[in-house]
């Protein structure tokens, strides 16, 4: 043949191109409670949650990092439900709980105090959760899909969101730069896709839940990480690097699509 086995088997569709066969899809851990439950119980999931992800052959000796998870014995969490549906409360599915237990999720929509029982009714389309996961494994690229529209179509408007940064930041990478931010409206001049920037998300005892005695919690508010989405589909491409980069447009250690559907 003129141009070879591969070229034909390409030109009939039997053959198809290597990066096709690089796409993984992830599997999506649903949320638990936390509530009560001792640190090493929590930190023992999280590791377990690593060693089944794509991290695993990328990091064969992770162990939790102290600084992101200062969270104390037997407090409660935050609910999913309680905080989008009533401003505040620990019953029920812990909201950090997602991105614990989904380590791949390096950027995620914090599910804030919306206290939509007021307005529009609870629903689990509030939370915001991200709904499919693929890794590119020959681009070193993960893609993140949230189904905004659901959430527009019942609360009528787009609202404030803020990102946390709290896996990126546990998995090694520390800085962050935003090259891509498409129908995105930063609220601070300063953000990520004006500057590189370190990432700073951690779990620690907090007063947010409401609880006499505080309950584990996200912090710190990042305004280089709150925008608002002003058309649908909206997008944000995350370059990230373990060390601090020397440019923005050097290449990146991982590289993270977050698609609004």
């Amino acid at each position: 043949m003129k141009y070879g086995l591969k070229y034909y088997l390409l030109t009939v569709g039997l053959l198809l191109p290597l990066q096709a066969h690089a796409v993984k899809n992830i599997p999506i851990a649903p949320m638990e409670e936390f509530g009560g439950l001792r640190r090493t119980t929590i930190l023992d999931k999280r590791t377990e949650a690593v060693k089944k992800s794509i991290f695993n052959e990328m990091q064969p000796y992770y162990s939790p990092n102290s600084s992101v998870f200062q969270i104390e014995d037997g407090l409660p969490w935050i609910s999913a439900y309680e905080i989008t549906c009533h401003g505040k409360g620990v019953k029920g599915l812990s909201r950090e709980s997602f991105a614990i237990l989904n380590p791949p999720v390096l950027y995620y929509p914090l599910m804030a105090a919306f206290n939509f029982s007021e307005y529009f009714g609870c629903s689990e389309v509030d939370y915001l959760l991200v709904n499919r996961l693929t890794y590119n494994e020959s681009q070193k690229r993960i893609t993140a899909h949230i189904d905004y529209t659901s959430f527009y179509k019942k609360n009528k408007q787009f609202y404030n969101i803020h990102l946390s940064d709290t896996n990126a930041r546990d998995l090694g990478y520390n800085y962050v730069y935003a090259p891509v931010a498409a129908n995105i409206n930063f609220k601070s001049a300063h953000n990520i896709s004006t500057d590189v920037v370190p990432t700073r998300g951690f779990y620690h005892r907090g007063s947010s839940c409401g609880e006499p005695g505080g309950c584990n919690n996200y912090s710190p508010h990042q305004p280089e990480l709150e925008f608002y989405i002003t058309a649908l589909p909206a997008e944000i491409e995350f370059k990230l690097w373990k060390y601090q980069p020397l440019k923005k447009e050097d290449d990146a250690d991982i590289t993270y699509r977050l698609i609004f559907d």
